[in-house]
């Protein structure tokens, strides 16, 4: 009599290597799920310190436009006192002002219909604007002794970023 032989898989060898690809699969879930989690939170870093170097650098910007009309620069803010915003008047006329209405921090034109509000950040947590004398160090008292203004930008996706940037200002006589 002739024998055949059989060709397959048994029953028991398919259980084993289910049982096997089951036991990598749960080994190899958690550092997907982890490779997954960190690159989502990495892109949330990275979009904010965008934010936080796009909204810097427009301040800076805009503050070294300040109008000097003879030899004070035209800030209509009190200088004496840190602030959370600045309202200013430009070398071409126009009023601006920087506001925090957390977590939105605006710029307004007075050129504009209705003040209307630019965004420049809307992970904002708090702004402050700090007015220094020439020497670099000393507080300013009044709009005549202004030299430089600082302030310092903290951002927050769920991590907290800041950045403190100094602007000297121009057309000083």
């Amino acid at each position: 009599m002739r024998r055949t032989e059989d060709k397959g898989f048994s029953l028991i060898e398919l259980v084993a290597t289910l049982l096997v690809l089951g036991l990598m699969t749960s080994f190899a879930v958690p550092y997907l799920s982890n490779g997954a989690r960190v690159y989502n939170d990495t892109s949330a870093a990275l979009q904010t310190a965008s934010k936080l170097r796009y909204a810097s650098e427009r301040m800076a910007r805009e503050l070294r436009e300040i109008r000097n009309v003879g030899g004070n620069f035209d800030i209509v803010t009190p200088v004496n006192v840190p602030g959370n915003s600045i309202t200013f008047i430009k070398s071409d006329g126009v009023q601006v002002s920087v506001s925090d209405t957390a977590p939105t921090l605006s710029l307004a034109y007075n050129t504009l219909a209705g003040n209307a509000n630019f965004p420049l950040t809307d992970e904002l947590t708090s702004v402050t604007f700090n007015y220094y004398q020439a020497d670099g160090v000393t507080q300013a008292t009044g709009i005549g002794d202004v030299a430089y203004i600082e302030f310092e930008l903290i951002l927050n996706n769920g991590n907290s970023y800041s950045q403190r940037s100094r602007v000297a200002l121009r057309n000083r006589f």
